[in-house]
């Protein structure tokens, strides 16, 4: 029979045994407590985010532009911010105006330096001269924007599946995306990442038939320099930008394109640099593949003899992972001593 009288567990202190009950629900206790704390976080930031998106829309109706829309709502909770708009509607002053069925903007409660944004379904852009252009997004299509204290960090548009109509022209497209970055080594410098897994257009090129209307898989990799002072020296205009280069200087560095286009499968490597309205360098081009090129000519009764000299000068100079190199003087455009074309500079 056991020795029950001296046993220590039947006379352990009643202090000593609260304790170690009190370490057993410790780690529990302590878990509610974050939970609890962590709640009180994600409540206090969701009101910081309402009253900000407020003061947002305020601002921006009270120097004219139009925001509208038909719900707004914060969710996410746990583990994320989601801001919820329903059929939305904005355009700044004088500019084009956007509206869609649903914008989703989402951000992490432990990272309020980048965003998310979804915008599924029919998105409608009139243009300042009152033209409509659609865009239909799938679900799985985002822009994403971060920053940090000096600046903006990258900026990205992914478009899963996408068809659109823009100018009357129809488009379709399937793992695009876009990548947009400040070179870390100087600020003014943009790094720009573009690439799809396919495009298809409405129409292939009047002057080139035989290229098709379905582009492949496609990759462009660069380096623009100077970007944003001729960014802002432009206005903001595609068309001005060129003009506003040619005065400020800048430069290109193009890593890698790869541009496969039916038969055609090109790249290109290079660097061009613009100082005192000249602009120097140089800069690679090649072709794979050149038989299913050469094929796709002929079909198209375009094997001429300018169509069979050039194909047959990048068919030799692209092997063994080759290019064909140009150089470019103050403007002209040369392969060795002789120029065979001139980069185009506005009349002063």
């Amino acid at each position: 029979m056991s020795n029950y009288w001296n046993d220590p567990g039947l006379v352990q202190p009643v202090e000593e045994r609260r304790r170690s009950r009190f370490w057993l629900f410790f780690p529990f206790l302590l878990l509610f407590a974050l939970i609890g704390a962590y709640s009180a976080y994600w409540v206090y930031a969701r009101g910081e985010i309402e009253h900000g998106v407020g003061e947002w829309v305020a601002a921006e109706r009270a120097r004219g532009a139009i925001v509208d829309y038909e719900s707004r709502k914060i969710g996410g909770y746990p583990f994320r911010f989601a801001l919820e708009f329903t059929k939305p509607h904005y355009q700044p002053p004088s500019m084009a105006s956007w509206q869609g069925e649903q914008l989703q903007v989402v951000m992490q409660p432990w990272n309020w330096h980048h965003l998310i944004a979804r915008s599924p379904g029919r998105n409608l852009v009139t243009d300042v001269q009152g033209i409509r252009h659609t865009f239909d997004i799938d679900g799985k299509s985002a822009a994403s924007l971060s920053w940090t204290a000096d600046g903006l960090h990258r900026a990205a548009l992914s478009l899963n599946d996408v068809s659109a109509l823009i100018d009357g022209h129809a488009y379709t497209a399937k793992a695009f995306s876009l990548n947009l970055a400040p070179r870390p080594e100087n600020a003014d410098d943009l790094l720009v990442a573009l690439q799809w897994d396919a495009l298809t257009i409405d129409a292939a090129p009047v002057e080139a038939p035989w290229l098709g209307t379905d582009l492949q898989a496609s990759r462009l990799i660069a380096e623009i320099h100077n970007f944003y002072p001729a960014w802002v020296r432009s206005g903001g205009k595609l068309d001005k930008l060129y003009d506003a280069y040619l005065e400020l200087g800048g430069g290109v560095e193009l890593g890698q394109l790869l541009l496969n286009w039916g038969p055609l499968h090109f790249g290109a490597k290079g660097t061009l640099t613009v100082e005192n309205a000249l602009v120097n360098g140089s800069f690679g081009v090649r072709i794979d593949d050149p038989e299913g090129l050469k094929a796709a000519l002929k079909a198209a009764n375009r094997w001429r003899l300018q169509e069979q000299a050039t194909v047959a000068t990048l068919e030799t100079a692209s092997a063994n992972d080759g290019f064909l190199m140009f150089t470019v003087e103050n403007n002209q455009v040369k392969i060795g001593t002789i120029v065979v074309g001139q980069i185009p500079v506005p009349a002063p």
